[in-house]
């Protein structure tokens, strides 16, 4: 990374009145993580590079600068002419950072088009086995399937924030508080249909939520200090 970006990501960070510590608890990453991406010594990874872009609400190349670098070389000009920032601008930066940088750019991209891919397909399996489930399962009264199998159709939520956790290693993004809900609306409505009150007290199974996250936040941020030594 460049002691330019650097200064950006401290820029950026100042700019929203984060504090290092504050920012490193919501990307779920050391302080010192932070500061050694502000002063040049180290790279965030693709996750990290995405995350912080969601956090300061901006695109992937304004993050690492490259729309500002762009419109400097399309804009300025010298004597009549256009200047050789562009030249001046290359000379000055590491061919590998710019490697680096760009690959995790693509990388991002990618990664972000397999998602959409996988929740498309993922949504189209969840409404074929809502409409097998509304059209087989009566219940005692009758249209229970489609009374309860409306829950399926969060199955590529869950699925996609579990493979997304497990495979970035970021276990606080599991998308847990959706899991209790459809578990919990599940219990209750084929409760209500087979005379069985599942709602209370099974309410208490919202309190997993902030357990979850009590136990698995500081094993990501142990995980990402790890990665950053």
């Amino acid at each position: 990374m460049t002691i330019e970006l650097g200064k950006r990501l401290a820029s950026l960070r100042k700019e929203k009145g984060y504090s290092q510590e504050d920012l490193a608890a919501k990307l779920g990453v050391s302080r010192q993580a932070v500061s050694k991406w502000e002063n040049g010594e180290a790279s965030p990874d693709t996750d990290n590079l995405i995350a912080l872009a969601d956090i300061y609400g901006i695109s992937l190349d304004e993050l690492v600068g490259k729309k500002e670098r762009e419109e400097v070389y399309e804009g300025e000009v010298v004597d009549g002419g256009v200047s050789n920032v562009r030249d001046d601008l290359d000379e000055d930066d590491d061919d590998d950072d710019d490697d680096e940088i760009g690959g995790s750019i693509r990388k991002a991209g990618r990664g972000a088009t397999a998602k959409a891919i996988i929740s498309s397909v993922g949504f189209l399996v969840a409404l074929i086995a809502y409409l097998i489930v509304g059209f087989t399962w009566k219940g005692p009264t009758g249209g229970l399937g489609w009374a309860v199998g409306w829950i399926l159709l969060l199955l590529p939520v869950i699925i996609g924030g579990t493979v997304f956790a497990i495979a970035s290693r970021r276990f606080t993004r599991f998308p847990i508080a959706i899991l209790v809900v459809a578990v919990y609306l599940g219990m209750g409505i084929i409760g209500n249909a087979y005379g069985l009150n599942l709602w209370h007290p099974y309410w208490v199974l919202f309190l997993l939520i902030p357990l979850y996250h009590a136990v698995v936040a500081p094993i990501d941020v142990a995980i990402r200090a790890k990665g950053r030594k």
